[in-house]
């Protein structure tokens, strides 16, 4: 007879569940609370800037906030006026808990389109949001009070909600109104031929100029007529620093001298871009609008001129997508040196390589850690695209076209 005691699988994959979603959600407080007491560089400006417009002083002659200067578009600093009227602490703690609230959407909207429904979406929506934190774009972004995760909602909303919505293509007007990297999913929508909602994404955006003519007219006029959008020195004095985790930064830090690695960087970025492009269009066309959307995403960062660890945040939905092609035996083995390299962007295991010290030398003089490390979110997106390739040549996956049917069906 057998007298061991029997074992619910079901109550053991509950507890399982439990401790994760408990750890995460601990995990995701303290980072909360941690954001709270942090120097939250990028906030300060941001509500400097906001200060500047209320005062109408002069918004890009000057630095905004000790030898800071505001590098945003005219209409981001309309926006970062409500900032101004407040303290610094009730301005820190805000944003902490609207940036939370902005983090826990991103994941559950990804969730969502992969068609994740039942008892297990908010298990899976808290520990995903939990496990961000240990992202480093996602923790700088709490650390700096940085609008990277408002960016990534208004996208995904957009972009990820009903395709025969009429007001589909205001969120990434609106982004790129703030910033102007989400451009780059105007070109998605062309290259997908949604003419009108990359037509309603584009007047939306130049809605955002035309406010800040009519409301800041000198910092509008400096900003797009005056080049002060082009002139990269704003952001920072050294391209080849390794706070520069774009494809021109990598280019810079090998060694290549500025004029060939300027010339270089347009040449692969565009290239790179446009491979980008075609394989979004390529998932969207098989129901995977997250693959998509985080494709473009994660190549308007990489592709940019100068690209912070805190630009990569479109690592959210992508990480969405790793954890779930992760149960696919048959699609797992083409993703998960995208997995590895994701995995390798936590914020301690960076700083073992001190990648983001401003050290001129070039990265490859201090051994091949440190340049992966100095250069791992571009290597990301080298490793997400080269999967993509391999991937989407395969049979269309159902699960992934966020069918609640379909999902139900495979999960019998």
């Amino acid at each position: 007879m057998n007298t061991k005691p029997h074992r619910n699988p079901s109550a053991a994959r509950k507890a399982g569940y439990a401790i994760l979603v408990g750890g995460a959600g601990l995990f995701g407080i303290v980072s909360v609370v941690l954001a709270g007491h942090a120097d939250a560089v990028d906030l300060e400006v941001y509500r400097a800037g906001g200060a500047t417009v209320l005062a109408g002083r002069d918004l890009y002659g000057a630095p905004v906030w000790y030898d800071f200067r505001f590098t945003y578009p005219p209409f981001a600093a309309l926006v970062f006026t409500p900032l101004a009227l407040l303290g610094t602490a009730a301005a820190k703690a805000l944003v902490a808990v609207l940036n939370g609230a902005l983090l826990a959407f991103v994941v559950a909207r990804s969730w969502r389109s992969l068609g994740l429904r039942g008892r297990r979406f908010v298990p899976a929506v808290i520990a995903v949001s939990g496990a961000s934190f240990a992202l480093e774009s996602v923790h700088s972004n709490f650390i700096d009070g940085q609008i990277n995760l408002l960016l990534v909602t208004l996208v995904l909303a957009d972009l990820t909600g009903r395709a025969d919505h009429r007001a589909r293509g205001v969120g990434v007007g609106l982004a790129a109104g703030l910033k102007l990297t989400p451009l780059i999913f105007v070109a998605y929508l062309v290259a997908a031929r949604r003419y009108r909602q990359a037509a309603v994404a584009s007047a939306c955006a130049a809605g955002t100029v035309l406010v800040s003519f009519l409301l800041v007219p000198a910092a509008a006029h400096d900003f797009w007529l005056g080049g002060r959008f082009a002139d990269l020195s704003r952001i920072h004095t050294d391209p080849a620093s390794r706070h520069n985790q774009s494809l021109r930064g990598l280019l810079m830090k090998t060694g290549v001298p500025e004029t060939p690695a300027l010339v270089l960087w347009l040449l692969l970025g565009a290239a790179a871009g446009l491979g980008a492009l075609a394989l979004a269009v390529r998932a969207a066309r098989r129901g995977e609008h997250l693959l998509a959307v985080s494709l473009c995403g994660l190549c308007g960062a990489m592709v940019s001129p100068w690209s912070w660890g805190h630009h990569w945040v479109w690592l959210v939905p992508f990480g969405v997508f790793l954890v779930w092609v992760a149960g696919r035996p048959r699609r797992r083995g083409r993703w998960l040196p995208a997995m590895v390299a994701t995995a390798l962007t936590v914020p301690g295991l960076l700083a073992l390589a001190d990648p983001m010290d401003d050290d001129a030398r070039p990265v490859l003089a201090d051994g091949p850690l440190t340049f992966v490390l100095a250069n791992i979110y571009v290597l990301v997106f080298v490793a997400a695209l080269v999967a993509a390739v391999l991937d989407l040549r395969g049979p269309r996956d159902a699960r992934c076209a966020g069918d609640p049917v379909a999902v139900r069906k495979a999960d019998l």
